[in-house]
């Protein structure tokens, strides 16, 4: 498996997780993957059988966005965050919220966006309140989730790219 296709999680203190990951396309695609309605809703699927069915962005510091997903069996899971910082094609600073809390409470998200050459390598960090909260989130299975939404990414990344 080459680096592109591994999701690398680690815990670097008690309220944190790093995710990262490379992508096969420059960052301002990745970017717009990110801030675009009409393409998160390609991706950002989760979990087989899952649908974006709410996908509202506005990206711009102290924007809002709002994502409502669609379960096979009529389940469904929202979550709300606020934009801090919109830098093109960079970096975002969020917080976010889910419906139903889950235990996680509110997150502080920094998600960094590194060209290396035609390359992006993704970093994003998830600042919980506490450590509870932190674990809380592990144990939902969300990078099981993570790790099939960015393989639906990186076949949209090819899509847009011609590839």
């Amino acid at each position: 498996m080459s680096f592109s296709t591994t999701l690398t999680v680690a815990t670097p203190s008690d309220l944190e997780v790093t995710i990262e990951r490379m992508f096969d396309a420059p960052a301002d695609m990745v970017f717009d993957c990110y801030t675009k309605p009409d393409l998160v809703r390609r991706w950002m699927t989760g979990m087989d059988g899952w649908w974006v069915s709410t996908c509202d962005i506005d990206p711009r510091p102290g924007g809002t966005y709002r994502y409502v997903w669609s379960g096979p069996n009529g389940e469904s899971m929202g979550l709300k965050g606020i934009f801090h910082e919109v830098e093109r094609p960079v970096r975002l600073v969020t917080t976010e919220s889910f419906d139903d809390d889950f235990g996680m409470g509110k997150m502080l998200i920094e998600t960094a966006f590194h060209a290396e050459n035609d390359r992006t390598r993704l970093k994003q960090t998830i600042t919980y309140e506490s450590k509870g909260q932190r674990d809380a989130s592990l144990a939902t299975g969300m990078t099981d989730g993570m790790g099939i939404s960015f393989a639906s990414l990186d076949a949209l990344l090819a899509e847009l790219a011609g590839k």
